[in-house]
């Protein structure tokens, strides 16, 4: 009897550890820890980052705690952590890191995954924009990137062509990209309405433009390396006597998002406005009427420069003495800029601690960093111009 009663027990406490696989050994139940005592365990044994493995990541100990792959900052579960702080802010006329130093980014111009109007009528890859923001980053040596977001009024045959507002995919593939490009440390990305069917006649942002940059903060608020672009260029308006009109278009934007940052918790990013004439290259209208939403705090002001040497005072030397300013385009034009304006611009910027962004990571949208080749949407080689070699060894010389 005895002998029964212990091969009973066996059997009962050989049923009693059965894991609960589902015979492909994997855990019918995702939520479940190895080991609830774990030191890295929140105490809930519910709350697992990743399901193949419960320690959830952190932040500073030099590990991958998940088992995702990504360290500390790289990991995306730490792009909002304390101990990644990224946050930029605005100090007279410097831009400065959390602890104070000096920030000056460099890099380039991306687009989405409509690429320029080239793949918006293919379905969308954004594995393609990740896979050059990581060339920009990790071969070209930019730590700087401006996400150029693009949207058109009307379909006419794209597959891709709607905002953020009426295409959830399209706003869940730019989130993906913006959290890709946060996995590089000390990576910013400017994200910007560069074509948008919101912007008034001359490219200003309009009520419904407004609306748009709502929902991006709330999307974005959280996220420390992000910077946020109003416009992309104010067009004509030459002799300056629209300015004042164009800076409360541009102030209506920038009371919005401060709005939704202060619902939503966060500190003030750096918010862009752009040049308030000539296809966003003037802006001596800000040196001597700034933006005062919320005592302007963290506004920068972007110009885009695609002018002479000589032009160079009145673009951005003059304004940065006071300002805190962005070159967001620049690139050699015919008969605007050459390359050696290119490589002045760059020499001048570096003296004025000025961040720049050159035009553009593309090979269709001139001036062109890249060659055109095969599979443009997904996979093309990623081959420099001539201006792509000038800009990427300027970077990796850095």
């Amino acid at each position: 009897m005895r002998q029964i009663l212990l091969l009973f027990a066996t059997i009962v406490l050989f049923v009693a550890c059965d894991d609960g696989s589902d015979g492909g050994g994997n855990s019918s139940n995702v939520n479940n820890t190895s080991n609830v005592n774990n030191e890295n365990n929140t105490g809930n044994v519910n709350n697992v980052v990743n399901v193949n493995n419960a320690t959830a990541e952190v932040c500073d100990n030099g590990m991958d705690d998940d088992g995702d792959g990504d360290v500390d900052c790289a990991d995306t579960d730490c792009l909002t952590a304390p101990a990644c702080d990224r946050w930029l802010y605005v100090e007279g006329n410097a831009i400065r890191r959390a602890d104070g130093s000096r920030w000056v980014g460099h890099g380039a111009n991306l687009h989405d995954t409509r690429s320029c109007n080239r793949c918006a009528w293919n379905t969308p890859v954004p594995e393609e924009v990740m896979r050059r923001a990581d060339a920009l980053v990790e071969d070209w040596g930019a730590d700087f990137i401006r996400l150029l977001l693009e949207a058109y009024p009307s379909g006419d045959g794209r597959v891709s062509w709607q905002t953020a507002m009426d295409d959830p995919d399209y706003l869940a593939d730019m989130i993906a990209i913006v959290e890709h490009i946060g996995q590089h440390p000390g990576v910013y990305v400017l994200i910007s309405l560069w074509i948008d069917p919101s912007f008034d006649d001359l490219g200003w942002p309009a009520d419904a433009t407004v609306e748009l940059w709502r929902l991006l903060v709330q999307q974005f608020a959280q996220y420390p390396h992000v910077l946020f672009g109003v416009v992309n260029e104010p067009q004509s308006n030459f002799d300056g006597s629209l300015d004042a009109d164009c800076h409360a278009a541009m102030s209506a934007v920038v009371e919005a998002i401060r709005e939704e940052e202060e619902l939503a918790g966060s500190p003030y990013h750096l918010v862009a406005v752009q040049g308030t004439r000539g296809w966003g290259r003037t802006l001596d209208y800000y040196v001597t009427n700034p933006v005062t939403v919320r005592d302007g705090d963290n506004v920068v002001y972007e110009t885009h420069v695609y002018n002479p040497e000589s032009d160079f005072e009145s673009q951005f030397v003059v304004p940065s003495a006071t300002l805190p300013v962005i070159i967001g385009e620049f690139g050699p034009a015919d008969g605007y800029m050459t390359m050696d304006d290119c490589s002045a611009l760059m020499v001048r910027a570096e003296e004025l601690h000025l961040p720049w962004l050159a035009w553009t990571f593309h090979q269709r949208c001139p001036p062109n960093l890249l060659e055109q080749a095969d599979d443009e949407c997904d996979g093309m080689a990623l081959t420099p111009t001539a201006w792509g070699i000038l800009v990427r060894d300027w970077l990796t010389g850095l």
